[in-house]
């Protein structure tokens, strides 16, 4: 049986930034996407996308990692079961990987206090999460603090070469290059 991995899906969240961290990632976890909302979820670019799994049967030990996107409504994203979920993950020391503005909804959670993280956001946007964001910002492309990684935006290829490197979902340098883009073929 396959490790896995979970996504949570949200309106809006940026699928750009996932998708080379899901192909990486695909081959040797499972992938399962959750939402909050029942039905599809809607990208931001439009793609319809299926949860597979709900809240309620979710029990963290069962995942390697939870992976979180980012996008717009990621400011809109403290649903109390959400924030406990993310605690939780913390708690047990599972991975728990946030790119671009997911990691607001780290913030929201509590699980940056006292720990760095990096985050894309305008200086505007900033003022209104600084009473979420309590964590120490780092201007890195990637940050990693324990169980946590979170990516700038424009780092996804980054983001999802080190969580597969830490993962260990690559069987060799010429795959690692391939996403890298330092390939030979």
């Amino acid at each position: 049986m396959k490790k896995k991995v979970l996504v949570y899906l949200y309106p809006q969240f940026r699928e750009v930034e996932i998708m080379t961290t899901l192909s990486i990632i695909g081959k040797k976890y499972e992938v399962l996407p959750f939402s909050l909302l029942p039905g599809t979820v809607t990208s931001e670019c439009g793609l319809l996308m299926q949860p597979t799994i709900k809240v309620k049967n979710i029990s963290p030990m069962d995942y390697e990692m939870l992976l979180i996107p980012g996008g717009k409504q990621a400011f809109t994203q403290g649903n109390p079961r959400l924030l406990h979920l993310l605690q939780v993950f913390n708690r047990e020391n599972i991975r728990i990987a946030a790119i671009g503005n997911g990691a607001v909804i780290l913030g929201r959670s509590g699980i940056l206090n006292g720990r760095s993280y990096t985050v894309s956001l305008h200086e505007e946007e900033l003022t209104k999460t600084n009473s979420w964001l309590n964590g120490t910002y780092q201007s890195k492309q990637i940050v990693e603090d324990k169980n946590l990684l979170t990516a700038k935006s424009h780092a996804y290829i980054d983001f999802g070469l080190t969580i597969g490197d830490r993962l260990k979902c690559f069987d060799g340098l010429e795959e690692y290059n391939f996403y890298k883009g330092t390939s030979s073929f």
